[in-house]
């Protein structure tokens, strides 16, 4: 499901959006201050579920999709 995250430009709540057509990011609304104007976050995402001793490419399981992983 296409959910990213906004910032409004007035009042600085982040705030999660279901945009399931382009255009529906012209009717994005905060919800705490009812401003129309918001700017997309960077989103992180996790994986969960166990993983063999080499991840994925021959990765070791500890530098595939963990926790303690991130941007660098």
């Amino acid at each position: 499901m296409p959910i990213y995250e906004f910032k409004c430009n007035r009042c600085g709540n982040i705030f999660e959006y279901l945009c399931l057509r382009k255009d529906d990011r012209d009717h994005l609304v905060c919800p705490s201050c009812g401003h129309g104007e918001a700017e997309t976050l960077l989103s992180t995402f996790s994986c969960t579920g166990s993983m063999p001793k080499k991840g994925v490419m021959g990765m070791s399981s500890s530098s595939a999709c963990s926790s303690s992983g991130g941007f660098s």
